[in-house]
């Protein structure tokens, strides 16, 4: 039984990753420079996406568009972008160094 939980968690990394395109995810994170800084290393209080986890973040994201989480102007940004994006642009900031 572990060794076919293992496995399934092996086949989602790998998925994941097959679909990223290096390309595609640098284009959508210009859109995050203004305000998280460039690449992601924010100097004022919003937060550095520079090095989050590529799950925590893109859950935070899906959180914002789907009214899950609120309070800022992230929820109207967001709402631009789909599911695909949104996850291209996780795995990009995951990738970036602090």
């Amino acid at each position: 039984m572990k060794k076919i939980a293992l496995a399934l968690v092996c086949l989602c990394g790998i998925s994941f990753a097959a679909d990223y395109d290096p390309v595609k995810a640098e284009m959508l994170s210009l859109s995050c420079a203004s305000c998280h800084g460039t690449d992601g290393k924010s100097n004022g209080i919003t937060p550095t996406l520079a090095g989050m986890g590529k799950t925590s973040m893109n859950k935070i994201l899906l959180d914002f568009k789907y009214g899950r989480q609120t309070g800022t102007m992230m929820q109207k940004h967001v709402k631009g972008f789909s599911d695909e994006e949104l996850e291209q642009v996780s795995y990009y900031f995951s990738k970036v160094k602090r």
